[in-house]
């Protein structure tokens, strides 16, 4: 028996100009299964999980990400995955409450940095930078 499709990419393009980042392609990532998408720099791998993520908008095709549509639905993907970045490093020099207010930034989040520091009794940390 078959899981369910988490991921279908269908028919993905993004174009910078006249230069194509990803051309055309479509996958299937079913509930359960280890997915990687491999290549050389430059093949697009980059550019298809930021607009799998809605961080970046495609040119054309689509992504649906648990029934729901980047086209569409990209706020409701938002609320539903969670993204880890390429580096696991943080820009320099930010406080931790500008790292969070990054973050909620990321998913067009409204959070209140130092409440939520607080929260977490990491309130006399607000001015801390990493």
């Amino acid at each position: 028996m078959k899981n369910e499709t988490i991921i279908e990419v269908k028919n993905l393009v993004k174009k910078y100009g006249d230069f194509t980042a990803v051309k055309g392609i479509s996958f299937e990532v079913y509930e359960g299964e280890i997915f990687g998408l491999l290549g050389p720099n430059g093949a697009g791998k980059t550019t298809t999980f930021e607009i799998m993520e809605t961080l970046k908008d495609e040119t054309d095709g689509d992504v649906i990400i648990s029934g729901y549509s980047i086209n569409k639905e990209a706020e409701k993907i938002k609320t539903i995955i969670g993204v880890q970045l390429q580096a696991s490093g943080f820009p320099e020099r930010l406080t931790l409450r500008e790292l969070i207010d990054l973050f909620a930034a990321l998913y067009d989040v409204k959070v209140d940095s130092v409440e939520l520091l607080k929260k977490v009794q990491l309130g006399d940390k607000v001015k801390l930078r990493h």
